[in-house]
């Protein structure tokens, strides 16, 4: 199966430089043209996504529909989750970013009611396990080899989520595709997601010879354009589907669908979360190749809050009255 983890299109606080964790900060006009630039570039280089997860805050909501509704057939449903949103900033939500300040604040504000520390590295890990069992564990056990999952997230949650599941694989099952450049720090830490980037997961059921690519203990790593990997033989049959298990809810507030799945599950899956077994390839990181030649309008109005009513030229003319 392959696996894609997302970052939202650009947002208003992303311009500001403001503290958006939990914080519901809008997409940018800009912002709104990246998601559509994914949604097509995903679509046209063929591939099909057969689920899609999503944090509920709307940028990530957003970019998740623009990918969803761009695929033909439309997949089903966005799963929405809290569990995947950023990193909680507290007390710093909404307030200007200051490099290596925070702990400075940290003594000056502690004391004051109502404040509220930065969301722990323990928590945002635990958060993450929690999301793997629950949600992808059943896609990677039991998908079919064709089948492409989508998580659209948020810069620094899906960097835990990434060090997380990388975990729970066989350091010499992990490979590295030709031409991907990583840091000196390893496989755990590739570098941040750049707003709409993406990194490319493929996940295989059976292992077989050892690959003559890179494996997961190097670092600082440039694996040369020419290389090539031995391509181990995958059975063509499909695995079973997914199953119909996973704990979703749809909105009671909706009479109608809405694209869109509320769930907060956590309870953990019966399924086991050993991928000891599996091959996990990374084909690429931090992905932008759909944002070429996109550039900026103009006078602020990129930079601006995207309004949803003017989608389409015809929203700025009134409608002629019948009668």
């Amino acid at each position: 199966m392959r696996l894609l983890l997302i970052r939202h299109g650009e947002t208003v606080d992303n311009v500001a430089g403001i503290y958006a964790g939990v914080r519901d900060s809008a997409l940018t006009t800009h912002g709104v043209l990246q998601t559509v630039r994914l949604g097509a570039h995903l679509a046209s280089i063929g591939v099909k996504i057969s689920h899609v997860y999503s944090s509920d805050l709307q940028r990530a909501v957003k970019t998740a529909q623009a990918i969803r509704l761009a695929q033909i057939p439309t997949p089903p449903e966005t799963v929405k989750l809290q569990m995947l949103r950023e990193q909680d900033f507290g007390w710093w939500e909404g307030k200007a970013i200051v490099k290596g300040g925070r702990d400075t604040q940290r003594l000056a504000h502690c004391l004051y009611d109502g404040f509220k520390d930065i969301e722990s590295k323990a928590s945002q890990k635990e958060r993450m396990e929690t999301f793997i069992t629950t949600y992808l564990s059943p896609h990677i056990l039991t998908a079919g080899d064709g089948d492409t999952v989508a998580v659209v997230a948020h810069g620094i949650i899906l960097s835990y989520l990434w060090r997380t599941l990388l975990k729970r694989f066989n350091a010499q099952s992990v490979t590295v595709h030709p031409g991907v450049i990583l840091g000196d720090r390893g496989l755990e830490y590739m570098g941040g997601w750049s707003n709409t980037g993406y990194l490319d997961l493929e996940i295989k059921h059976r292992l077989s010879e050892p690959t003559a690519c890179l494996q997961a203990d190097s670092s600082n790593v440039v694996v040369p354009a020419g290389s090539t990997c031995v391509e181990e033989k995958v059975s063509t049959e499909p695995m079973s589907k997914l199953a119909s298990s996973i704990p979703v809810d749809l909105d009671p507030t909706q009479s109608t669908p809405t694209g869109v799945i509320h769930s907060d599950a956590t309870t953990t899956s019966s399924l086991s979360s050993d991928f000891q077994d599996l091959q996990l390839a990374i084909k690429s990181v931090n992905t932008l190749e759909h944002l070429k030649g996109l550039k900026k309008t103009r006078g602020g109005i990129g930079s601006a809050k995207h309004d949803d009513k003017q989608q389409r030229v015809d929203s700025f003319f009134k409608r002629q009255k019948i009668g």
